[in-house]
């Protein structure tokens, strides 16, 4: 699971990550420090849930959590905040929780086990549907390399053959596990079974080569190549 940490004071954030680390090691946690960074953050990853703070200095948390949901509607939010007058607000946006500060322990742990109880309700299968022009076909995950981005449309790579789907890349960013794919650069998604090759591309970037494709260098963008070397142990 991977959550977000949205808060503009570096102090709530800490405790924040202390508190879920502590109960939670294995959950996987980013932060941001504001809106902006929030939203550039979501545009390159895929995240569970996300705790939200109210006053972001650039963007009221409500209204954040708004705009996070139209991207990711699976979204789950739960406020993290020293204010108590936007409760009602919050839960007609669809929140999972609302926490106050100074953070009781007890009630962030209760709020990470709502959210992982609700997550394990939905499953994804070892197969997804892809929406062609005139029909759709059905794909084993497993079998996708990479998907690439064609202005609004994509082309899923799988075992050799290209499928021109009519769907975004948010759609399959969504429906696809991030813990099997994951997002090297704005246009591309990438399994991470295929990966052959890490190597240095320009401006401090990297490139990725996969098996089965070696005629296609897939980009790294360098807000991402921390994520790939964690995930590498590079």
């Amino acid at each position: 699971m991977r959550i977000l940490i949205i808060d503009d004071e570096y102090p709530s954030r800490s405790e924040l990550r202390f508190l879920i680390t502590h109960y939670f090691p294995e959950i996987d946690l980013g932060e941001a420090e504001s809106g902006k960074a929030a939203l550039e953050k979501f545009e390159m990853e895929r995240y569970d849930a996300a705790f939200v703070d109210i006053h972001l200095g650039d963007i009221t948390g409500t209204i954040l959590a708004g705009v996070l949901r139209e991207k990711q509607p699976d979204l789950k939010i739960i406020f993290a905040t020293a204010y108590d007058d936007y409760a009602v607000q919050a839960f007609e946006i669809g929140a999972v929780d609302y926490i106050m500060k100074p953070f009781d322990p007890e009630r962030v742990k209760a709020s990470i086990n709502r959210i992982q109880t609700s997550h394990k309700d939905i499953n994804l299968p070892g197969k997804i549907c892809i929406t062609l022009s005139k029909k759709k076909v059905v794909l084993d995950i497993n079998q996708i390399a990479y998907i690439e981005s064609r202005g609004k449309n994509c082309i899923v790579h799988a075992e050799g053959k290209e499928y021109q789907s009519v769907q975004h890349l948010g759609t399959f960013v969504e429906r696809l596990p991030a813990s099997i794919f994951f997002r090297p650069h704005k246009s591309y998604l990438v399994n991470l079974n295929y990966i052959s090759e890490v190597t240095p591309w320009v401006n401090s970037a990297l490139s990725l080569l996969l098996a089965g494709y070696p005629d296609e260098l897939i980009p790294v963008s360098r807000n991402q190549v921390k994520r790939l070397k964690d995930i590498f142990g590079l």
